[in-house]
């Protein structure tokens, strides 16, 4: 949690110093935590900065391991900031129960894990978060050192999304 604020006033504070056309949160590997300390620390004051945070200009890179807290604040960056979200489809319903906890039964000694409480991060017919733009990448893209989705980002046109 420490880790997150510390990069975060770090990246706002390049953000203020530099005035970026774009920014682009890559939660494409991240697995999550808790998903308020994202909001907190990024998706809130993102939304507040008026300079970065208006269509073409804010980006958020997802994909099929984008899970949990992750998963929640692209949601959240989707719906509070003018953030296109690019990449691949999460690989997570948004709307579901989490919060697990566990007991261990007393006969058989296994161990039951479920869920306790009902989250409901989207809104809309399909459960599911899918990316403004969808990129695919390839395995040879992958084999070639290329990022398809950060590609995409960086080249472009704010006036044309």
């Amino acid at each position: 949690m420490q880790n997150l604020y510390i990069a975060s006033r770090d990246l706002l504070d390049l953000v203020a110093q530099h005035n970026p056309d774009k920014l682009a949160i890559d939660l494409r590997q991240n697995g999550g935590g808790d998903y308020t300390v994202g909001e907190r620390w990024l998706v809130h004051p993102i939304r507040d900065m008026a300079s970065i945070s208006r269509k073409g200009h804010i980006f958020v890179l997802v994909g099929a391991v984008t899970f949990s807290a992750a998963m929640n604040n692209a949601a959240q960056f989707r719906s509070q900031t003018a953030a296109l979200l690019v990449g691949q489809t999460i690989g997570e319903k948004p709307n579901s129960y989490a919060e697990v906890r566990g007991m261990t039964l007393p006969n058989s000694h296994l161990t039951v894990l479920y869920s306790t409480r009902y989250y409901k991060f989207s809104e809309g017919p399909e459960n599911v978060i899918r990316p403004d733009r969808e990129i695919i990448p390839s395995w040879a893209d992958y084999a070639a050192g290329h990022d398809p989705v950060l590609e995409w980002v960086l080249n472009s046109d704010p006036k044309h999304l």
